[in-house]
């Protein structure tokens, strides 16, 4: 066999091969991989976006990867990862794209239920320059297990026919009740108390008008209260 069909022979079965990721500089974003016995010098791997729009995701030890290399040169490159029986798919369905992380973070779309789940285990943070819209077609609801915050540059704004608050409510500051020209009604169920005066432009009507009830006067008769 001439030295010219050896090399071709050895081009072509190194052209693409299965190997395991031996370590990872993560500095350059290049990894060894193994092949048995044999393990590479320094790899590149492919990424999604690498110009205007850029994306990464690392790759890490034991993850199974595919390896080509062009003819000619001595270097390969990473060009995907695989599947294996110690880190198996995360997900068996033609409807779901899911991305799992190692510390049990996924993150899910499942579009024929059209669902979309992310399950974090640590903190979550949203930040935007601009607007931040959020609407539902039907209901939202938000739970917290501490407490929760809200604070606006300007004012905060509730529309919606009724308004349910429960448990202890404190107002720190001015409560201006009934908007326009029109105003509008307040009503408690319960006690009201104020550790300070209550003053009020018109009548104030407690089972009895406080400005207009009759009482008995010590000279006989009723009278109106002074």
């Amino acid at each position: 066999m001439s030295f010219q069909i050896a090399e071709m022979n050895r081009q072509l079965n190194c052209l693409a091969r299965v190997g395991t990721v031996h370590s990872v500089d993560y500095t350059t974003n290049t990894a060894r991989v193994e092949f048995g016995s044999v393990v590479t010098d320094y790899l590149p791997w492919l990424t999604t976006r690498a110009a205007g729009n850029r994306t990464y995701d690392s790759l890490e030890v034991g993850e199974q990867v595919f390896v080509i290399t062009p003819p000619g040169q001595i270097c390969g490159i990473i060009v995907g990862v695989l599947n294996q029986a110690k880190y198996p798919a995360p997900e068996h369905s033609p409807n779901v794209q899911k991305t799992v992380y190692k510390d049990g973070s996924f993150v899910q779309y499942d579009r024929a239920a059209h669902v979309l789940t992310a399950d974090i285990k640590g903190d979550v943070s949203v930040i935007a320059a601009g607007d931040i819209q959020a609407e539902a077609g039907k209901n939202i609801s938000a739970s917290a297990g501490s407490a929760v915050e809200v604070t606006a540059g300007s004012s905060v704004t509730i529309t919606a026919g009724t308004i349910v608050l429960n448990g202890q409510t404190t107002i720190n500051g001015t409560l201006s009740q009934g908007g326009g020209s029109n105003g509008g009604n307040a009503r408690f169920n319960g006690s009201l108390h104020a550790t300070d005066s209550i003053t009020t432009d018109n009548d104030v009507v407690a089972r009895v008008s406080l400005n207009s009830h009759a009482h008995s006067c010590r000279e006989g008769g009723t009278g109106s209260p002074s």
